[in-house]
């Protein structure tokens, strides 16, 4: 069975053609979360990265195409996108989910785990040994996203207004988010702060997490309770019980905050999925489902 897999994160999307378990080829571009009126343009930016990879093995569709997407945690958005997909006939059949069941899907399959995601956002979603599956956060920035790229740069953001203003201690942070930001200085930093993406903010985060190593109180302060927020959304989804996968760009392999989140799973007797999380690679798993 041909299947093609996608993972449409809030920075950037990935696309994968398997046969089977085997993968034949891959395509990488720019990424943008799922949103009420953008069905087509997500699309749009799938059908690109997918049409190359059929036509290198000369056919026009594959059997399946398994969408996890950032933001389609809901059924209306859900819906749009897989209307939007089916009119540009990618596979014969689509399935359109998160890109959280997505990653899950590929680490555990249908055995009981929690995918742990923290990069611009944040959301822990669930499967317990009886196969009931829940999800904790992914809320988005307004309502959640606790311990998340952008909750870590929001709140270094304010600390660094708080020591301005004399109602918070001296921070190194000052410093550290001129320089992220390529502001000219905290007036600069303020103008910029004002037009800021969520995506721009959450690229804060690694300078923020340098800067709690190089021994800043305040930045500490802020990893430590990003650390307990992402170990909350964790255990409220069947951490404990069941293992812990960890993955977006603060926490899978390599990432800033991950060491801390790895140490906090340990101490709390939580097995940690050891490897890097392939989210494509759920496509596999869940094609099965409409095979």
């Amino acid at each position: 069975m041909l299947v093609l897999g996608a993972d449409v994160g809030g920075t950037s999307c990935r696309v994968a053609l398997f046969d089977g378990a085997n993968e034949l080829h891959r395509g990488e571009g720019p990424g943008g979360s799922m949103r009420a009126g953008l069905g087509a343009e997500v699309a749009e930016r799938l059908e690109s990265l997918a049409k190359p990879l059929l036509r290198r093995i000369g056919i026009r569709r594959a059997d399946v195409l398994v969408v996890g997407a950032a933001g389609a945690g809901r059924e209306a958005e859900r819906h749009e996108l897989q209307v939007a997909l089916e009119v540009r006939h990618l596979a014969w059949r689509t399935v359109v989910t998160t890109d959280a069941e997505l990653a899950r899907a590929a680490a555990f399959g249908d055995s009981a785990g929690v995918l742990l995601i923290a990069g611009t956002g944040s959301i822990a979603l669930g499967r317990n040994a009886a196969g009931v599956q829940g999800r904790v956060g992914g809320l988005g920035w307004r309502m959640g996203d606790q311990g998340s790229g952008h909750w870590i740069g929001q709140r270094a953001l304010e600390a660094v207004g708080a020591m301005q203003d004399g109602l918070g201690p001296a921070t190194l942070l000052t410093e550290a988010l001129c320089a992220a930001a390529g502001a000219p200085g905290i007036a600069g930093l303020v103008r910029w702060s004002t037009t800021a993406t969520t995506a721009a903010v959450a690229a804060l985060a690694p300078a923020v997490l340098a800067t709690a190593e190089r021994g800043d109180l305040v930045a500490g302060q802020i990893r430590q309770a990003a650390v307990s927020e992402l170990m909350r959304l964790a255990a409220a989804a069947g951490a404990g019980p069941a293992p812990v996968a960890l993955t977006g760009s603060l926490i899978a392999p390599g990432g800033a905050l991950r060491a801390a989140v790895s140490s906090a799973c340990d101490a709390a007797g939580i097995p940690v999925h050891p490897s890097l999380i392939d989210a494509c690679r759920g496509a596999i798993v869940l094609a099965e489902s409409v095979s």
